[in-house]
């Protein structure tokens, strides 16, 4: 039920990014210039011409809103002009590389948190902390912190469409199996029994778990996954290894499909409206969605607060440092995701939510209408107040792959806990210092 635009980030792993734009002459560790310190003058007149760039986002759904937003902004500003360009999907950070490299980075530019973590690392992106003294009343603290990094001083992208996991519960599957609909588990010990319940009493027909662990479980045992400084992953720990013990046994148990292990599982997301699990996690119109596909199964979806710490989804807009008009770059990225505006886009991006504080006063996220669907819309926004983008800006997809290798073999029952995780650190500290 996620969008996997929000969540496939940094195409070709941050560290890889970092590296080729260090290999151009504009990396280094806390970039080679001073620009991203820049004080922009807020009250130079606006006037000329900036470049906008988003990401896969010119389609039929959209390209009507962007336009009406240029022409607004144009037409309440004489005499600037926006060029609106938007990238495709695919090898997005190749062509961040390319234009950062080649100083053609436009002056507002859609980032997820990794990339604009590694170009904010040059020195190519301007600190909105500096510039922007609303910045922490306006937005939401969760998206500005996903743009704050602990080695590059300031913020770098104004947070402007946001999801956050919760949970969604098959509430027939449940009451089938003796289970309390207004009891859902609220920790992974309390889901692990109640796994057991469903499966015992179904005689193994029944599943509630069929998701595979990753960098949230970690955290949630209450391990970090790096040192304070991001220049090492420290997760190998006692905590940890005990959280995966605690799927191997339920897997061992049967109460995860024996599938969940290889490259033929399509998760539990699919699981779900299959209704062969009863158990899932998505955004706040995960009900909706689930209409589409299985009116049946929508009937019965029961939805909760996420199970710890919420994951947080979320793309924003950034100011080029390099902009040769960085009043009107500011101001426009300011416009494009005020309220107003943010309210308007995600109403296009179902299930996605304004990164605004303005918008807890939004009757559609702050009061149910009584309905399940009503429901999941303002336990969403509660989520994303707390939620939390727990992938490091520098972890790659080459660390993602190496730790499903491990989780599996830990989960099989082939490899340690321990084992497994040492694995992982110390292969993700090798990719982290080549």
């Amino acid at each position: 039920m996620r969008n996997p635009k929000i969540l496939a980030t940094g195409i070709i792993g941050t560290v890889a990014l970092t590296m080729a734009l260090s290999a151009c002459g504009v990396g280094g560790s806390g970039g080679n210039s001073n620009d991203s310190q820049k004080k922009v003058d807020a009250d130079a007149p606006l006037k000329g011409s900036l470049t906008f760039q988003t990401w896969s986002l010119k389609n039929p759904t959209f390209t009507p809103y962007f336009t009406s937003l240029i022409n607004t902004f144009q037409k309440d500003h004489p005499g600037t002009k926006i060029n609106w360009v938007d990238q495709p999907g695919a090898n997005y950070a190749d062509k961040v590389v390319s234009q950062v490299t080649s100083g053609s980075l436009p002056d507002v530019v859609n980032l997820p948190p990794d990339i604009a973590y590694s170009v904010a690392k040059t020195g190519g992106l301007l600190d909105l902390k500096k510039n922007v003294p609303t910045l922490d009343s306006t937005y939401v603290s969760s998206g500005l912190k996903a743009y704050t990094y602990s080695n590059v001083q300031g913020t770098y992208a104004f947070p402007w469409y946001l999801g956050a996991d919760m949970n969604y519960w098959n509430g027939a599957m449940l009451e089938r199996d003796g289970l309390d609909t207004k009891k859902l588990p609220t920790s992974l010990d309390e889901l692990t029994a109640q796994a057991k319940v469903m499966h015992d009493k179904s005689g193994g027909k029944d599943r509630l778990m069929s998701r595979m662990p990753w960098l949230n479980d970690i955290v949630q045992s209450g391990t970090p996954l790096t040192n304070k400084d991001q220049t090492k992953f420290v997760f190998n720990t006692p905590a940890a290894a005990a959280m995966l013990d605690k799927y191997r046994a339920a897997y061992k148990s049967g109460y995860l499909p024996s599938t969940v292990l290889t490259t033929a599982y399509m998760g539990n997301n699919a699981a779900f409206l299959k209704q062969e699990v009863a158990w899932t996690t998505g955004q706040g119109n995960g009900i909706q969605q689930a209409q589409q596909t299985n009116p049946t199964l929508a009937k019965e979806m029961i939805p909760s607060p996420s199970i710890g710490t919420p994951i947080l989804n979320v793309q924003g807009i950034s100011v080029s440092s390099k902009s040769k008009n960085l009043s009107l770059a500011l101001a426009f990225a300011k416009f494009v995701t005020d309220n107003q505006n943010q309210v308007n886009f995600v109403k296009l991006a179902q299930g996605f939510l304004p990164g605004t504080v303005a918008a807890a006063h939004d009757p559609a996220y702050s009061k149910s209408d009584g309905t399940p669907q009503g429901d999941a819309a303002v336990i969403s926004y509660q989520d994303l107040q707390t939620a939390v983008n727990y992938q490091p800006p520098v972890w790659t997809q080459d660390m993602t792959t190496i730790l499903n290798q491990q989780f599996a073999l830990a989960i099989s029952g082939k490899e340690t806990s321990k084992k497994a995780l040492d694995n992982i650190v110390n292969k993700a500290n090798q990719l982290l210092s080549d």
